[in-house]
């Protein structure tokens, strides 16, 4: 097939794509900055086009939002922090307890488990399922840990977020204007649509998603409290957070609150799943439905390949990113075959 103009052209822009890839595959470890910057973006921008709707200019509008974030910020700080530092010195007073516990029930069980009427070949595919289990679990927990960590070590980029933010949402219309300049014509209606159906995904994604996990974290939390489950805002938190990581993050999310209940009785074990076991049904057929519908646009086979190899390339991170990346470069896929057509 004779490659005319037209492909020659996109040829050139897929490569030029490619390079603009490649340099950010280099730079990676400084872009952290501007991906929490575009995070807050998409959480801000709704209101800073509703106060811009009202009359005022994009730049106070920005102010104003960043002010009533800031107090609610500090309000809930000061609300909510002494609870939470509360809960983790407890913590820290009561895991010699817990471990003690947790080692006198293993114990039980193992006894039990030795002295029960399993084959001895199905006993140790169970024994290396357990292994490999407690092992994932391990490394799940030290990289967890490490990202937070490593995270936290990067105070300086941390605290221009909310500058690169403020420019972000301030100049967003220029960057794309400048964008636009850059297109050939007959390109910029379907890069348009390209734009809007990012847009649309990365909305869902980020505030869908997180008005989800903050929900589930509240449920989690109240349950747990009307349980009388300890550390119940703790492990609330913590679902809250993990349940932002798709299929699985509510089982990882579920696992310490049923470990600190089976301490207690195996009664309160039982109800804590069935807690979550209900809170995981609500969020699945009500909750993400409703915030959500179907603006990621990916089947759910996609979703759990991405999330694989995410974890496997980057980790934590990468979980994290590899439904977004997948999302987008769907839509890019998509728009991309159009202008070939």
């Amino acid at each position: 097939m004779q490659l005319t103009k037209k492909h020659f052209r996109l040829i050139l822009v897929l490569l030029f794509l490619s390079a603009i890839v490649y340099f950010l595959w280099l730079v990676r470890s400084s872009l952290y900055p501007f991906l929490i910057a575009l995070f807050l973006v998409y959480l801000l921008n709704p209101g800073v086009c509703y106060l811009e709707s009202k009359g005022l200019s994009r730049g106070w509008s920005i102010a104003l939002l960043y002010v009533v974030v800031f107090a609610v910020f500090v309000l809930g700080t000061t609300r909510l922090v002494p609870i939470f530092v509360n809960d983790l010195e407890n913590f820290a007073k009561e895991l010699p307890h817990i471990l003690k516990k947790g080692e006198e029930l293993l114990y039980l069980i193992q006894s039990q488990y030795q002295n029960s009427v399993i084959p001895y070949s199905m006993r140790v595919a169970i024994d290396d399922s357990m292994l490999a289990l407690q092992q994932a679990g391990q490394s799940f927990a030290r990289e967890l840990a490490g990202s937070i960590m490593g995270l936290l070590s990067h105070v300086i980029g941390l605290a221009i977020t909310p500058i690169l933010a403020y420019y972000f949402l301030r100049d967003g219309y220029s960057i794309k204007e400048g964008i636009f300049r850059l297109v050939p014509c007959h390109w910029r209606n379907e890069l348009t649509l390209a734009l809007k159906d990012i847009d649309t995904v990365l909305s869902g994604i980020i505030r869908g998603q997180l008005t989800v996990a903050l929900i589930v974290g509240v449920l989690v939390s109240s349950g747990l409290y009307l349980f009388h489950v300890p550390f119940a805002l703790l492990i609330g938190i913590a679902a809250g957070l993990l349940d932002i990581i798709p299929y699985f993050g509510a089982f990882i999310g579920a696992a310490p609150a049923v470990t600190l209940a089976l301490l207690e009785s195996p009664v309160l074990a039982l109800k804590v799943a069935i807690l979550f076991l209900v809170i995981h049904q609500l969020e699945g057929s009500v909750i993400a439905p409703k915030i959500l519908g179907e603006s990621v646009g990916l089947h759910p086979l996609t979703v759990i390949f991405f999330l694989f190899a995410g974890g496997e390339l980057f980790g934590i991170i990468g979980m994290l990113l590899g439904v977004p990346v997948a999302a987008v470069g769907k839509v890019l896929v998509k728009h991309s075959i159009k202008l070939l057509l």
